[in-house]
Order: structure tokens, then sequence, then C-alpha cells
């Protein structure tokens, strides 16, 4: 996909916040979500990655057109893999790992 690396992106999150009142002694337990997210790298700076897991458009010669943007804090990243990308559904639909339920047809 041109410049732009696929990678899997491991990354912690913030709970959602709990809008009910509670009694301090009974606070929710201390915990961080622990996210998993896949897509090109569109934008990065010191402080911010930005994924784009789906492209489209980008054989048009126009330029391509991205949806599902999620931008990810540099701090809350915990593990980065760049992701080979293969040219041929065969390969992947022959991957070893892949049980006849997983396969698409």
């Amino acid at each position: 996909m041109g410049n732009q690396p696929l990678v899997l992106v491991e990354w912690e999150d913030s709970t959602q916040p709990i809008s009910s009142w509670r009694y301090l002694n009974d606070a929710p337990t201390l915990e961080v979500i622990e996210c998993v997210s896949v897509g090109w790298i569109i934008g990065k700076s010191d402080s911010v990655i930005m994924l784009a897991p789906n492209i489209g458009d980008y054989k048009n010669g126009e330029g391509a057109q991205g949806s599902g943007f999620i931008r990810i804090p540099q701090t809350a990243i915990t593990r980065m893999v760049i992701l080979e990308e293969s040219t041929s559904s065969d390969d992947l639909l022959s991957h070893p790992e892949l049980t006849q339920k997983q396969q698409v047809s």
C-alpha cells in the first residue's frame, strides 16, 4: 500500500467512566484496557500515530481514501509489529493456522 507500513499495535486505554454515584470504598478496580489495532500508518508525530484500517480507491491514481481512522498516543503503545502483506489470497487461505471453519470461500 505504497509507503505506509501495515502494523499491529498493542496499546493501553483507560476504562469507560462510570456515571453513577458510588461510595469511595466501593470504587472500581484500578485497571487499564489492553487493546490491539491493525492498520496502515497514515500519520505520525512525537505524541501520536494515526492508523487507517480501511483503504479504498488506492488504484485509481487520484489518491486513496481511508475510513476508521484511529489516533493512538505514543505513550500508550506497548508493542508494534510491522506486518507483511501477501499478494495472493490463496497464500492466506492455505495458511496452516486457519481451520476449516475460519477459512473464507
